[in-house]
């Protein structure tokens, strides 16, 4: 027991949970192939997991704010919310990719049609 709480085993996976989120959310945006916002919602994720895991009554606090009586409630709440948002975030997410996906399938089907129009075009003026 350090600073009054009770740690377990499930504090430490939380917190190395939360630290892979961040690694995670640093190792994308430093190699530019996602955007800020991706890393913004790692870096809360994994903010909010080694929270929890250092304090673990902090579920405590917060059922007081929310006016819960207990605190498993509050817990589900947070973690609902945290979900919806996540899931929010990757339903957008996916839809911008299959735009981009639509996209780029017919640009390919245009430079394809211009490519056999080009080697039709070389291929008579090679038989005249």
């Amino acid at each position: 027991m350090v600073f009054g709480f009770d740690y377990s085993l499930v504090n430490l996976l939380s917190l190395v949970v939360g630290l892979a989120f961040l690694t995670n959310g640093y190792v994308i945006v430093r190699s530019e192939r996602e955007s800020l916002e991706l890393f913004v919602m790692s870096l809360l994720l994994g903010a909010g997991l080694i929270v929890v895991a250092i304090v673990p009554n902090v579920f405590e606090i917060v059922a007081r704010v929310l006016g819960l009586e207990l605190k498993a409630r509050a817990i589900l709440v947070i973690s609902n919310l945290t979900l919806f948002v996540a899931v929010t975030y990757l339903l957008n997410r996916i839809g911008h990719m299959y735009d981009r996906l639509s996209r780029l399938n017919e640009e390919l089907s245009l430079l394809r049609s211009e490519l056999e129009e080009h080697q039709l075009q070389t291929e008579d003026t090679q038989d005249e």
